[in-house]
């Protein structure tokens, strides 16, 4: 487990305006697309707005000014075994800390992550839970000026934005790939998920290669199955 206790700082609606070198009302009538404005203007308040990582406030101030008790998970699948899993336990522990737990499913795709974390963002949850470290430049900036509390599940090969928590998949891949090895086997191969968009178990396999090369063993073979990443 790693930690970075360093507090995020929420960009601000004046902080767009000042950017964009327009009032605060130009950015909230662009933001709610109503009311007057120049598309010069325009253009310059969502440029502001995606430099800075800005997401709007869909409550207004209500439960920012209140506390709120909102923990947004955004994770990969539910069909993965592992996810759920991590939901139960961390959901039990919120409800007992009197916190509301509410999820999205990204299906490994970077673009609708980006999209799941701006639409939890907008109701200023107090923290907000994901796996792994990569993430889209934009998903990156909206996290870093969110203001809330960010956790990155299930790995710790990489740097944390600002909480991790989890293990290492490279050493996971490799202590698999030695145990077959202690046993006595020597034709192996792989068979798994889609590495490019499961990056963790990329992670494992690039692991679980590099155990078998330090012994001398070649992989044989190797498939990738898509769909599901659990099946019964």
């Amino acid at each position: 487990m790693t930690t970075d206790f360093k507090q995020q700082t929420t960009v601000t609606l004046a902080e767009v305006a000042e950017a964009a070198g327009v009032g605060e009302s130009t950015v909230s009538r662009v933001l709610r697309n109503h009311g007057s404005f120049s598309g010069k203007a325009r253009e310059r308040v969502l440029d502001a707005v995606e430099r800075l990582g800005y997401v709007p406030n869909r409550i207004a101030g209500t439960l920012a000014s209140a506390g709120s008790r909102l923990v947004a998970f955004v994770i990969p699948s539910l069909t993965n075994i592992v996810f759920p899993d991590v939901l139960r336990g961390a959901g039990a522990v919120l409800e007992e800390n009197r916190y509301q737990a509410v999820f999205s499913v990204t299906d490994y795709e970077p673009e609708r992550e980006e999209a799941l974390v701006a639409a939890m963002l907008a109701w200023r949850p107090t923290a907000v839970m994901l796996a792994g470290f990569e993430h889209t430049e934009g998903t990156l900036k909206m996290l870093r000026a969110s203001g809330c509390r960010v956790v990155e599940l299930l790995d710790i090969d990489g740097t944390a934005i600002d909480l991790a928590v989890g293990f290492s998949n490279r050493e996971a891949g490799r202590a698999s790939a030695e145990f077959l090895l202690k046993r006595g086997y020597r034709r192996i191969g792989y068979v798994g998920h889609d590495l490019g968009r499961d990056t963790r178990a990329g992670k494992r396999f690039e692991g679980f290669r590099e155990a078998l090369n330090l012994a001398g063993v070649p992989l044989l073979d190797r498939e990738i199955r898509a769909g599901a990443s659990s099946v019964g």
